[in-house]
């Protein structure tokens, strides 16, 4: 199979999971849910809803990157650091309230060692 076609495949598999995680173990209403007043009785709140997602979510630009590129190394390197500060950015605005979310330093953590792992893999 084509090398563009599999990094395209798994960035959609790796979006699945992460939405799938965060909206069955999420314990909080989302804003969409109380828009179509869909409430939610949810004891399955865990750590899980907190970071894997944002692990999966970035995994998923990752691929996707790879797949514009097609392959991880033709990407280039000021792409990949500017998509690690994009999303370590993001993290850190939401750390200080100057944009919605729930910002800490073990999602920073995450970034770091899911990239990292990405860039050791491909």
């Amino acid at each position: 199979m084509n090398k563009r076609f599999n990094y395209f495949i798994f960035s959609i598999i790796f979006l699945l999971i992460g939405v799938s995680i965060y909206y069955y173990f999420q314990k909080d209403t989302l804003v969409y849910e109380n828009y179509f007043g869909i409430i939610k009785n949810n004891n399955k709140q865990s750590y899980l809803a907190n970071w894997l997602p944002d692990l999966c979510w970035e995994l998923s630009l990752l691929f996707m990157l790879g797949s514009f590129w097609g392959n991880w190394k033709l990407v280039p390197k000021l792409i990949k650091g500017l998509t690690l500060m994009v999303v370590i950015g993001l993290e850190i605005l939401q750390m200080n309230g100057l944009i919605p979310g729930t910002g800490d330093i073990y999602d920073i953590l995450v970034y770091f060692i899911g990239f990292t792992i990405f860039t050791i893999i491909f």
